[in-house]
């Protein structure tokens, strides 16, 4: 696992954890990797951190460290919410990378993770932190949750359940009452139904 951070000024410093990260090992990151990565970067103390709200980020030790430090974070914000923390995006741009390159032991693996890390653009970054009003205006929309996302794909599985249902009730007429049924009929049958359907 590793640690990263990013701002709208690029990527900062890449830290390797090994083993399972603690609240003690948290404050080390941000000792240093996090605070060394603001100054690098360019801040001083006009900045705000943010994290994703993990059980090892908001432990008292972390808390009281923060408030001993005057280290300025983000509260209460939400466990795993990738879809308002952009960084999760470079994330997954790195994956893509790392498919694309060769590794056959830990370091190897290592060196192509930092080599993708640091191939990061600063122009990457800043879209990434230009979407953040459009994110928050979605979660806004879904009122904290992903009701629209799940609205619709409930939609789209209630009309091809349906639709699986017509054909099906169609054959079974076909097949049955062909002989009575006049050929107009029937397409209008199929017809009216499929429109009905569509219509919801």
């Amino acid at each position: 696992m590793v640690w990263g951070a990013m701002s709208y000024r690029g990527t900062g410093l890449l830290y390797h954890v090994k083993g399972n990260l603690n609240g003690a090992g948290y404050i080390k990151i941000l000792q240093d990797c996090a605070i060394p990565t603001a100054h690098l970067l360019g801040y001083v103390d006009d900045y705000w951190y943010q994290d994703d709200g993990a059980p090892c980020h908001r432990g008292w030790i972390v808390k009281d460290w923060q408030l001993e430090n005057d280290f300025r974070c983000l509260e209460n914000w939400p466990p795993q919410s990738p879809d308002i923390n952009p960084i999760e995006n470079l994330w997954h741009d790195i994956k893509l990378d790392l498919k694309r390159r060769q590794h056959h032991n830990h370091r190897e693996l290592a060196n192509n993770v930092r080599d993708c890390w640091n191939s990061v653009t600063t122009e990457r970054c800043q879209t990434l932190v230009r979407s953040m009003p459009k994110r928050i205006q979605a979660v806004l929309v879904a009122k904290g949750g992903h009701k629209v996302l799940k609205r619709k794909m409930f939609h789209s599985q209630f009309i091809v359940v349906n639709l699986l249902f017509c054909v099906f009730v169609y054959l079974l007429l076909y097949t049955f009452f062909k002989d009575a049924m006049p050929v107009s009929f029937r397409s209008e049958l199929f017809t009216s139904y499929i429109l009905t359907l569509f219509m919801q």
